[in-house]
């Protein structure tokens, strides 16, 4: 599988001890946000399988047999949250957000690790919000017990991504801002 490297960037194979572009150690394959790594690129794979799959099929039975899936585009918009918020974990975890790269031409390099663990600890409370809002939401799905037509499924269980999602996004950006926070107090 090809991951990320965190400092720099560069895609690198998940057998490889340290990136060959910048020498930084990797994590092994035993080590828990390794398996929970695996675990969200199986579940996106996964459902972006299944959301091209339900797509497809949708077609060919409007086109051929003139019937379709009873809710099938609701699940499909649905399913493409749970593609979304998965990949903006991942990409918060390779550090592939959106960033304004102005800061890095301008500051110093000490500057520049000092701003990225103050934008991370500002990323943090906002995902806190974001957190707080998403739960909400779904709060009130599950009161409303809303329902798709496909299988009767419960609105309020296809949306629990959003917290979930946003959780994991907060999260990593504490844990880059905390290991951030580390590296500018050992370097002292």
């Amino acid at each position: 599988m090809i991951m990320i490297c965190q400092e720099c960037g560069k895609e690198i194979d998940d057998q490889e001890e340290a990136c060959p572009g910048c020498g930084t150690a990797l994590a092994g394959s035993g080590n828990f946000f390794d398996k929970i790594m695996k675990v969200e690129a199986f579940f996106l794979s996964a459902i972006l399988g299944l959301m091209v799959s339900m797509v497809l099929l949708q077609v060919l039975l409007r086109n051929f047999f003139s019937s379709g899936i009873a809710g099938g585009d609701s699940i499909v918009r649905h399913m493409l949250l749970w593609v979304a918020f998965l990949g903006a974990g991942i990409a918060t975890r390779g550090g592939m957000h959106i960033k304004i790269d102005l800061a890095s031409k301008l500051l110093s390099r000490k500057g520049m690790q000092i701003a990225d663990v103050v934008t991370n600890i500002f990323s943090v409370i906002i995902g806190c919000l974001l957190v707080y809002a998403a739960y909400v939401f779904v709060k009130l799905e599950y009161e409303a017990q809303g329902e798709l037509l496909f299988f009767h499924l419960p609105l309020w269980l296809l949306e629990i991504i959003i917290p979930i999602g946003y959780l994991i996004i907060t999260l990593r950006f504490a844990s880059k801002g905390i290991e951030g926070f580390l590296k500018l107090i050992k370097e002292k």
